[in-house]
């Protein structure tokens, strides 16, 4: 049985009980399809950032590289940590890290259930980018170190 090593940052709210309950689905589906997770679990957060002064320690990009791969959660908790302190501090240095600049979505209205959206066949695929723009920097520079 191939085992894989994941890193899960559950991240904030809604993202603590959101990976809580997609790990039970996961282990599930190795269970049916031959493969196991071998997880540990960061408590990396705005709680960790109120704590610490730091959204993730100093080293936790180098800690995360030893992982086959990295769930996060729904990070963010405005009321008490700004946005930028999150986005700056965990989000785009992970994204960055790991060159992982497209967030990929697939969209479809499965059988059997009723959306907002009437459309028969409803199957899209949302491509959006994930370290440009917005994310950039105004007066910085993307992709420093990397070759694009």
């Amino acid at each position: 049985m191939k085992t894989h090593k994941l890193a899960l940052i559950p991240g904030d709210g809604i993202g603590v009980d959101v990976t809580a309950a997609t790990m039970q689905v996961l282990s599930s589906a190795g269970a049916k399809f031959g493969f196991a997770l071998q997880t540990e679990t960061f408590p990396w957060s705005c709680d960790f950032y109120l704590k610490t002064g730091a959204m993730m320690p100093e080293d936790g990009i180098e800690t995360l590289r030893g992982f086959d791969a990295i769930y996060l959660g729904a990070v963010g908790w405005p009321e008490t940590v700004p946005d930028a302190v999150s986005l700056h501090g965990l989000l785009l240095p992970i994204r960055k890290a790991f060159n992982q600049y497209a967030n990929i979505r697939p969209h479809r209205l499965l059988p059997g259930v009723e959306g907002p959206l009437r459309a028969q066949g409803f199957d899209i695929l949302c491509i959006r980018e994930n370290t440009e723009g917005e994310y950039s920097g105004a007066g910085g520079r993307v992709h420093q170190g990397k070759d694009n």
